[in-house]
């Protein structure tokens, strides 16, 4: 007898499962890996040492402690601190040693007061807000729990053309002093 036609079957049969195990994989490792891109951005230690630089710079210039005062008697409780597209909504300018680095990138740091009971962050009335700074500050508000009643809040973006979609997060708990 002939078994040309028992091996086609098994080859076909072999075949399809193979390609049903790899693509199974493809979409698991595509979830996975969509997944750890968006937690890398929204936890970028780069943009968390700049923003702790940002509160730095208002502590040591002794702009802290009325900024806070400040934020909390706002209708809507947000501050800019520094923004490198308009220099008139930044509290302070970079010294020239420092603009080098954030000539790359488009910076917006924020202070907002999000209260002793609500822990909701919300950046209400801010012009310009990246849909994925919205996605991000849903994030913080649905996963993480805040003990302070202020955080600075920082997006970070390449502005280089090919990477404008680049963008990374940092947040930072303000704590007024009287808080444990």
């Amino acid at each position: 007898m002939n078994n040309k036609g028992f091996m086609m079957a098994e080859v076909v049969v072999v075949s399809a499962i193979v390609l049903g195990l790899l693509t199974t994989l493809y979409v698991s490792y595509n979830k996975i890996y969509s997944v750890y891109n968006k937690r890398i951005s929204y936890y970028d230690n780069t943009t968390l040492y700049r923003l702790s630089y940002y509160r730095d710079i208002l502590i040591e210039n002794d702009l802290i402690n009325n900024l806070l005062t400040e934020t909390k008697d706002k209708t809507n409780k947000t501050t800019t601190i520094y923004t490198t597209e308009s220099e008139e909504h930044s509290l302070f300018h970079l010294p020239d040693n420092e603009l080098s680095e954030s000539d790359d990138y488009d910076e917006r740091v924020y202070l907002t007061y999000i209260g002793d009971n609500n822990k909701n962050i919300k950046l209400e009335n801010i012009q310009n807000i990246r849909p994925t700074f919205s996605d991000y500050i849903t994030f913080l508000s649905d996963s993480v729990k805040l003990k302070s009643n202020y955080v600075l809040l920082m997006e970070r973006c390449n502005i280089d053309e090919d990477k404008k979609d680049d963008c990374k997060y940092a947040y930072l708990e303000v704590y007024e002093g009287n808080e444990s």
